[in-house]
C-alpha cells in the first residue's frame, strides 16, 4: 500500500482520500489530483474562502455572515 499524511491506502485506484485527493497507488509510490478547484476571483474585501470537507470544495462566504454566499468569477 501507500501512506498518505499518516494513512495507508491500498494498492490500486483511491477515488477520495480523506484529504479530498484522488489517487494512484502502485509499487513506485502514489500521485494524486485534487478533488477541487480554487476560487481566485471573488469580493475578497466582503468575502472569505472556508474549505467543505464533506462536498471536497471551496464555499465562498460573506465575512459578515457566513450563512450567505458570495458570486465566484473565476477558480482554477
Amino acid at each position: 500500500g501507500c501512506m498518505m499524511n499518516g494513512k495507508l491506502y491500498p494498492l490500486g485506484l483511491i477515488e477520495r482520500t480523506d484529504d479530498c485527493y484522488r489517487c494512484s497507488c502502485d509499487e513506485a509510490g502514489m500521485e494524486c489530483c485534487s478533488l477541487f478547484v480554487a476560487p481566485v476571483s471573488y469580493d475578497m474585501e466582503n468575502c472569505k474562502v472556508v474549505f467543505n470537507k464533506k462536498r471536497c470544495d471551496y464555499d465562498v462566504v460573506q465575512k459578515d455572515d457566513p450563512s450567505k454566499m458570495c458570486i465566484v468569477y473565476a477558480s482554477v
